[in-house]
């Protein structure tokens, strides 16, 4: 089932660059190599970096199943695989 909805993801281009740990070949140490880069290349031309660290580690499991299955629903995914979300929950 994961599989599917990935899939659907990435055909309805959901995902951004930007996103990295569930993503296959998106690790997050990759993601730490590439922010590092882009934090040299800033650096090394004189630019300034300012950051700011949230922590979503808990957020997916506080999240309304009603709310994801609405938003599933409104991304136009299969009501079969929304009825099998709504089991597995």
């Amino acid at each position: 089932m994961l599989d599917t909805i990935m899939d659907f993801f990435f055909t309805n281009n959901f995902f951004s660059n930007k996103q990295f740990r569930f993503i296959k070949g998106r690790s997050t140490v990759l993601q730490l190599l590439q922010i590092l880069d882009d934090w040299t290349l800033q650096l090394d031309s004189g630019k300034q970096i300012d950051v700011i660290y949230t922590d979503f580690e808990k957020a997916f499991d506080k999240v309304p199943h009603h709310r994801l299955i609405s938003k599933l629903q409104s991304c136009s995914l299969s009501s079969d695989l929304i009825v099998d979300t709504k089991f597995s929950m």
